[in-house]
């Protein structure tokens, strides 16, 4: 059904957020006066984020809580994690820790400049960085809250704190920012594909759970930008890595507007429900091939390993024999599954 909205300007309230934001986002970022912070604002920034340089442990009432960012774990790997098994650690390939440093610095910059926004571009700006009645901008550590919920008798709690509440046209909106290291073309192609990634979505529905807001945006950012100067009439560059179009650049910024309803938190919760209740019990799930999609981030994956029943196994091997002789041999599952085999013996 077509909304008010949508008869009147022929634009869906979604729509109009996505593009209002980035809008506002290349306004800020072609004025002159975007390269200088505010000595004031920038001063109030750092010192927030000193504040909360500090360790402050979750309530001791025995549930367990989820992180908002990390509500798309696989079973295995909740029962480790919480049920006291120690985090493996181990050296990892140098450019993994660069990039992680890019983006945690890039948020930084990025949530600096947001709050310059009213001041650079006026006052009649639409998304502003809302306020806390203490005065603290309401992003991350000041913005972190946890709550307590129970779902089909089992108790657990989640914590969230978003990369920012914006205050927009009367409504507050969560708004979370990722970078993407893939480059410009990789991170377009697939976010043109699929939208916002599924994980990011799982986050945003926590975090209207314990916030209580429903509408927001995902906002991703490549951190390979386009050419200085257009590249599309240089023949030394492949199609497939121009980063121009005939008339402008490939966009490096994409928004997408989201909409949490009922039966999205509703599925999440009985996702955590059943996790927390593993837990509970000290329940380790038995080993599926789907799993093996959520190992590249594990830091639990030889522990899980080495934990293998030899019925386990044996499903493992028979799944990963089946793969190598379908039209799905070599691609992302198979390829999955043969990652976690490595150093598995049949």
């Amino acid at each position: 059904m077509t909304s008010a909205l949508e008869r009147l300007f022929g634009e869906s309230k979604g729509n109009k957020i996505e593009r209002e934001f980035l809008e506002q986002m290349d306004a800020y970022y072609a004025a002159p006066s975007s390269g200088f912070h505010d000595n004031g604002i920038a001063r109030k920034f750092y010192q927030q984020k000193l504040a909360y340089l500090k360790w402050s442990p979750y309530p001791d009432d025995g549930f367990i809580t989820f992180g908002a960012s990390g509500t798309n774990q696989c079973d295995r790997q909740v029962v480790y994690k919480y049920g006291g098994v120690k985090v493996e650690k181990s050296p990892d390939i140098p450019f993994r820790g660069r990039q992680r440093r890019t983006g945690s610095a890039v948020i930084d910059f990025f949530q600096l400049d947001l709050l310059h926004m009213e001041k650079r571009l006026g006052k009649n700006i639409k998304f502003k960085m809302s306020v806390k009645e203490n005065g603290e901008w309401n992003f991350e550590d000041a913005a972190q809250v946890r709550k307590v919920f129970e779902y089909d008798g089992v108790k657990l709690a989640i914590t969230a704190k978003p990369d920012g509440i914006f205050d927009y046209e009367g409504q507050q909106l969560l708004f979370e920012y990722k970078t993407k290291a893939s480059g410009l073309v990789a991170m377009n192609n697939k976010l043109n594909f699929k939208g916002a990634q599924d994980d990011h979505l799982r986050q945003v529905t926590a975090e209207s759970l314990v916030f209580g807001i429903r509408e927001g945006l995902i906002v991703y950012e490549s951190t390979e930008k386009p050419s200085w100067f257009s590249d599309f009439e240089n023949k030394n560059v492949p199609k497939t890595r121009k980063t121009w179009g005939e008339d402008e650049p490939v966009k490096d910024l994409r928004a997408f507007y989201f909409e949490i309803t009922d039966e999205m938190q509703q599925a999440l919760l009985a996702d955590l429900a059943k996790q927390a209740k593993q837990v509970y019990s000290k329940e380790v799930p038995t080993m599926q091939v789907e799993m093996t999609g959520k190992c590249g981030f594990c830091q639990f994956v030889n522990v899980c390993k080495s934990s293998l029943s030899d019925e386990e196994k044996q499903s493992l091997f028979e799944a990963e024999h089946r793969y190598a002789q379908s039209q799905y041999a070599g691609k992302y599952a198979h390829k999955n599954l043969k990652n976690y085999l490595s150093g598995v013996s049949e």
